[in-house]
C-alpha cells in the first residue's frame, strides 16, 4: 500500500515517490494492460504511458477512494484509448468482427487453473473479450463501458453475453465432461 506520503511525494514530483509507485504496482498494472493488450513490447508501451498519466494527474487524486483503484483505472483507460487509436484494432470494435457462438450451459469447473481461465478468455473474439474483461473483471458498469468503447448499452450488454457464451462453448470443448448442453 502507498502512503499518503508518498503520494504527495508524486505531487512534488520526487522520482524516488514516483519510483516506488511504479515499483509497487508495475505488477498488477502489466497483469491488466495484458488483459487488453498481448504484444509484450506493445503492453510495455502502453503500461508506462499509464504511469506517465498516473504521475501527471495525480493533483487530481483526491485520497476519498484507494489510490491503487484510481491507478487502475488510468491504465485501463489508457489501455483502451490506445486500441482505440490504434489501426490494427479499429476494425474488432464492430458487429462483423464477432466470431458465431454457441449455447451451453455450466455445471461448474473445480480444477480450472486461473491460467487456463485467462487462455479462454484471451482467444474470443476481441469486442467481447475487452466488454468481458471491463465489466467481469475491472468491475465498470455497461454504461461506463459503452462510453468508453463509444457502442451503445445494449451492444455492451450483447457483448458481455457474447463473451459468456464463447467462453461457456470453449470450456465445454476443454472440459466435454464436465458440461451438459441442455435443449
Amino acid at each position: 500500500m502507498i502512503s499518503e506520503a508518498t503520494i504527495q511525494g508524486c505531487l512534488d514530483e520526487d522520482r524516488k515517490a514516483q519510483k516506488k509507485v511504479y515499483e509497487t504496482y508495475f505488477p498488477l498494472m502489466l497483469s491488466i494492460v495484458r488483459r487488453y493488450i498481448k504484444d509484450e513490447e506493445e503492453s510495455l508501451d502502453v503500461l508506462n504511458q499509464g504511469f506517465i498519466k498516473i504521475f501527471r494527474k495525480v493533483d487530481q487524486y483526491h485520497f476519498q477512494n484507494s489510490f491503487e483503484g484510481w491507478c487502475k483505472r488510468i491504465i485501463i483507460n489508457t489501455a483502451l484509448d490506445h486500441l482505440r487509436s490504434n489501426k490494427r484494432y479499429k476494425d474488432i470494435f464492430s458487429f462483423e468482427a464477432i466470431m458465431p457462438t454457441y449455447q451451453v450451459y455450466n455445471d461448474g469447473l473445480n480444477n480450472l487453473s486461473i491460467r487456463e481461465l485467462m487462455s479462454i478468455i484471451d482467444s474470443i473474439s476481441p469486442v467481447s473479450k475487452v466488454v468481458f474483461n471491463m465489466f467481469a473483471i475491472d468491475g465498470f458498469s455497461h454504461k461506463e463501458i459503452a462510453e468508453h468503447l463509444n457502442i451503445s448499452v445494449g451492444t455492451s450488454k450483447w457483448h458481455l453475453s457474447s463473451a459468456r457464451k464463447q467462453i461457456q462453448a470453449k470450456l465445454r470443448l476443454a472440459y466435454p465432461d464436465v458440461y451438459v448442453a441442455y435443449g
